[in-house]
């Protein structure tokens, strides 16, 4: 693997299998893992995922245990707004690193998280739209209710993929259920699929996020 360019967050990247240069740059796929987890945690996907995507998976600055934290919580589902407007501020100049070193097309960046990850993810979208061309949301909850600057219009057309765990004990599927309700209203392309599983990231589940961003990469050439 190459040497990695210094960024302002931790990460492991997976090149694209096939790194020729193009004017426009390489699709990239972002991912953020879940509370607790690392950089490393979601990279165990990489290999089912469509091998023209350049893949950076990156660390949470928060400490939490052996593991890192995108946000401090109170009760279940409620970010602490200072942890949460601080992560998203470091995502968004860690985006913009990432694109240059990677040679990444800004207009064919989509994002990956699974439970806080997942409401990163969704928070990017909501605030910064332009940064995304889609989204993966795998047991996680759009943050509508944290206090961010979400932009008017947005998410109108913007695809999103939206899975949940019916059995799922850390972020119950009512959650899911909520941000799909709220994307629909919001007028995005939302594919939402409901699993027989708990909080975690199925064969089934994986398969079908993996078939939805080769989809997306098709229609993008």
């Amino acid at each position: 693997m190459d040497s990695q360019a210094k960024l302002n967050l931790t990460y492991t990247v997976r090149p694209a299998a096939n790194r020729a240069k193009t004017s426009g740059g390489m699709p990239g796929l972002l991912m953020l893992h879940g509370r607790g987890a690392d950089e490393a945690d979601l990279m165990g996907l990489a290999g089912a995922l469509d091998p023209r995507l350049t893949i950076v998976s990156a660390r949470a600055p928060f400490r939490l245990g052996p593991g890192f934290a995108w946000y401090g919580m109170g009760q279940v589902c409620q970010p602490a707004k200072d942890t949460l407007h601080t992560s998203l501020g470091e995502l968004r100049e860690f985006i913009g690193g990432m694109v240059s070193a990677y040679s990444i097309d800004p207009q064919k960046l989509y994002a990956m998280g699974f439970s806080q990850g997942a409401v990163m993810a969704a928070g990017l979208a909501l605030t910064e739209p332009g940064q995304m061309r889609g989204v993966v949301m795998h047991s996680g909850y759009t943050p509508t209710d944290s206090g961010l600057a979400i932009q008017p219009g947005g998410l109108a057309g913007k695809p999103f993929f939206v899975a949940h765990g019916v059995y799922d004990e850390v972020i119950p599927v009512t959650f899911g259920r909520k941000s799909k309700d709220y994307l629909l209203s919001m007028g995005a392309d939302l594919t939402y699929s409901e699993y027989l599983i708990g909080h975690t990231i199925s064969e089934e589940s994986l398969y079908d996020l993996s078939e939805w961003l080769t989809s997306q990469l098709d229609r993008a050439t």
